[in-house]
């Protein structure tokens, strides 16, 4: 993490969260542009999850090409997370930011693997709750009715299956959901496949957290 990365600083704490998931110096440089484009559209005097909005979308009509948008929007989603700690941060008092023990880190113990095929295989292979089991049909039974083929619903419960899986030992937390993500990434080692991974990951967040232990967020 750089020096003197803060969460009061969302573009820095970014930064090291980028890195830190193996991203290339260019693929940081491009995300950290665009989320610095994003900033620049927002009001600072209002923090508020409308006012990112907004932002989003005047950044995104900025650009010309729907490429440029689709990334504008992807890199919005990703770096929300920053934005709203940020704003948690700055709006604490003092005596409170010193007062809060940081929560222990998360240790995500991923079962022994020969690479992303071989994890999703595991994770193909395994028994499921009930819970789970409810997850994945509900989450395919969506998938359906936005009219993607058999192909593309397979695709996505692959990585739904992946993340259940990741998520077994843990509490259903968004903080344990997230540190499960985070100890995903890295296997995917290209930029569309990152994207496609936290695509999913965030579409079938809710329906993770509900299929097991009770969320405690």
């Amino acid at each position: 993490m750089p020096d003197g990365t803060h969460p009061s600083n969302p573009l820095q704490a970014y930064q090291a969260a980028l890195e830190q998931r193996g991203y290339a110096a260019a693929a940081v440089a491009r995300r950290l542009r665009l989320a610095q484009r994003i900033l620049g559209a927002l009001d600072p005097a209002d923090t508020s999850i409308g006012a990112y909005r907004e932002a989003v979308a005047r950044a995104s009509a900025a650009l010309t090409d729907p490429a440029s948008v689709a990334r504008c929007q992807q890199v919005a989603r990703d770096f929300l997370p920053f934005f709203i700690e940020a704003g948690r941060v700055l709006h604490q008092p003092r005596a409170v930011q010193r007062d809060v023990a940081r929560p222990a880190p998360i240790r995500v113990n991923l079962p022994p693997h020969n690479g992303l095929d071989d994890l999703i295989e595991q994770a193909r292979s395994m028994a499921h709750t009930a819970a789970e089991r409810d997850a994945l049909c509900t989450y395919a039974a969506a998938l359906r009715r936005a009219g993607l083929d058999d192909s593309a619903v397979e695709r996505r419960l692959a990585i739904a299956r992946l993340l259940l899986l990741a998520l077994r030992p843990l509490e259903r937390s968004g903080r344990h959901y997230r540190a499960v993500i985070e100890a995903l990434l890295p296997l995917f080692t290209r930029d569309e496949t990152r994207s496609y991974f936290l695509g999913v990951a965030r579409d079938f967040h809710a329906l993770a957290l509900q299929a097991g232990a009770p969320r405690r967020d």
